[in-house]
């Protein structure tokens, strides 16, 4: 397959653009990330043992819970305004600057709390003001990307998920820094990723219709729609659960025999989560090319959709540091890689340019609908400590996700 040249396209198609608007824009996105996965992660629930030790699990799933409702909303109103001033040739870089400064207020409110309403408060503010910054931001690509570099924009998408994971190491990085210093330097990262696409890309144009060469209109669309919003679902329900708990999780993994058996364990953990960077990085790029060369998501969809359920099998069966290191390491990598490709097919089947930022919206949803069903799942099965039933729960919900992406009816 060729690729136009940046600026060319043929008549009715979204223009190429080049490797630096590109760059731009993966690294606003790697911005995004660093705004939640360090707090996520490790930052809150450290601070939620610290405020709420016996009943750190309760709190935690509270806090995900109405978070997760105040996301769900502000993603598909947002996207919705988002749409109205695109349509008036504003586009949607306002939204996403407001919510890059809310987002970086959100944080001072969290540190300030110091009980269990207050953290939860702070956390409801987050989300909205993460998700004023991201959803308008999700939308980009579906308005000023073609199909033909879909792929390659979902790779870097995927690769720069792990300036989350490496944000996490650098916040981590003394067991002196407190978590004024942890926030403040999540707060840094993230404006050094989102302010440049700000102040250095601009809209080419009105937008215009993408290019669909390889999904069109009709019945075979919307039922590819549907099937792989359901796998993103279910892959998402994983995701959220497991990302949330992986503190708790590895806590409860046998480090009998190792040589930092007695260390810092949420410094082990953000390591290890940073080491799939290695792998990750060139790996999301890479598969995002080829998709676009090949013209085909599905083969890539049901390879990363297996890579997650073999890892959490793994990780539900094997529960010794070496083992469950290594099923994380494939569960976190099929995760990202399954997530940014989806997305890539996902906006190719999104060609009207009135509704897109709301139809990301509801997309966009299954980022956040898992996150309702997420605590009390997390609450029932691994309540005591344990998350081997969990696990497991979550390997049959990807194992249907894998059903669903190879009934995709794909037209390469």
């Amino acid at each position: 397959m060729s690729d136009s040249a940046p600026g060319e396209a043929k008549a009715g198609e979204v223009p190429s653009r080049g490797l630096g608007f590109l760059l731009l824009y993966a690294l606003a996105w790697g911005g995004g990330v660093i705004a939640y996965v360090p707090l996520l992660t490790l930052i809150l629930p450290v601070k939620i043992e610290a405020i709420a030790p016996d009943d750190k699990v309760a709190l935690l799933s509270l806090t995900t819970l109405l978070g997760a409702v105040v996301a769900s909303a502000m993603n598909v109103l947002i996207g919705m305004a988002s749409d109205h001033t695109v349509m008036r040739e504003r586009g949607r870089r306002p939204w996403v600057a407001l919510g890059l400064v809310l987002t970086l207020i959100s944080y001072a409110v969290l540190h300030a709390a110091t009980t269990p309403v207050a953290l939860v408060m702070g956390v409801m503010l987050f989300q909205a003001a993460l998700n004023l910054m991201l959803a308008p931001l999700s939308a980009v690509p579906a308005d000023e990307i073609p199909d033909t570099q879909k792929g390659l924009v979902g790779g870097l998408m995927g690769a720069v998920y792990t300036f989350g994971a490496l944000a996490g190491m650098v916040v981590t990085a003394s067991p002196w820094f407190s978590e004024r210093m942890q926030l403040t330097i999540a707060g840094v990262l993230v404006s050094a990723g989102v302010l440049p696409f700000l102040l250095l890309s601009r809209k080419r144009g009105p937008i215009v219709p993408a290019s669909a060469p390889m999904i069109r209109a009709g019945s075979r669309r919307k039922h590819n729609l549907i099937r792989i919003w359901i796998a993103r679902l279910l892959v998402q329900i994983s995701g959220s659960i497991f990302f949330a708990y992986l503190l708790f999780y590895f806590e409860t993994v046998d480090r009998t025999g190792l040589a930092f058996a007695g260390g810092d364990i949420t410094s082990q953990v953000a390591w290890l989560a940073g080491s799939v960077t290695v792998v990750l990085a060139p790996l999301a790029i890479a598969t995002g090319r080829v998709s676009d060369a090949v013209r085909s998501r599905k083969p890539f969809l049901v390879v990363t959709a297996a890579m997650v359920t073999v890892g959490l099998l793994t990780m539900a069966l094997a529960p010794q540091w070496g083992p469950a290191a290594m099923g994380y390491v494939l569960f976190a990598c099929g995760c990202a890689l399954f997530l940014a490709l989806q997305s890539a097919y996902a906006m190719q089947l999104l060609i009207t340019p009135e509704h897109r930022g709301r139809d990301m919206g509801v997309l966009n949803l299954t980022n956040t609908i898992p996150a309702l069903i997420a605590p009390s799942m997390a609450y029932l099965m691994a309540g005591e400590g344990d998350f081997t039933l969990l696990l497991l729960v979550l390997a049959g919900l990807t194992g249907v996700a894998l059903i669903l992406c190879l009934q995709v009816r794909d037209e390469a």
